[in-house]
């Protein structure tokens, strides 16, 4: 039997009601078809896509996502908690983190330095390119 493969770096900036919705629209999946492929209720996946239950737990997410091929981290709940399990793990981060977006001050340059780094783009420390730059600083808005 086909599976269709798994669409990853694909992400949704919806919240998770709405991004469910939109991910069984987009596949023409009724809450029964869905009900079936995830062994969730179909009432309970209603509920879910109306927001009137909480964002499942990431093992939930998961199960949904696989059902729909995507991976979990295409719902933004997703993404968040795991964000805050490593700045649960980071406090120095943290407090990093959060002097950039709610103090506005200057990116450390070891933050810089990595968000300067190409991720999965290629193999090793190449410059991939834009030069990126500015010697004062880069700055982070709070609208990542």
């Amino acid at each position: 039997m086909y599976t269709a493969p798994v669409a990853k770096n694909r992400f949704s900036q919806h919240r998770f009601p709405a991004a469910l919705k939109e991910l069984m629209e987009e596949r023409n999946l009724s809450y029964r078809q869905l009900a079936y492929k995830t062994k969730l209720s179909a009432g309970y996946l209603n509920h879910l896509t109306k927001g009137t239950r909480p964002v499942p737990a990431d093992q939930v997410i998961a199960v949904i996502a696989e059902a729909l091929h995507v991976a979990p981290d295409f719902f933004l709940e997703f993404r968040l908690r795991q964000v805050a399990c490593v700045l649960d793990q980071s406090p120095a981060l943290a407090d990093k983190l959060y002097g950039i977006l709610l103090r506005d001050l200057p990116v450390p340059d070891d933050i810089a330095e990595s968000l300067k780094r190409p991720r999965d783009g290629g193999d090793g420390g190449e410059n991939g390119g834009n030069g990126g730059g500015g010697d004062a600083g880069p700055r982070l808005s709070g609208g990542l």
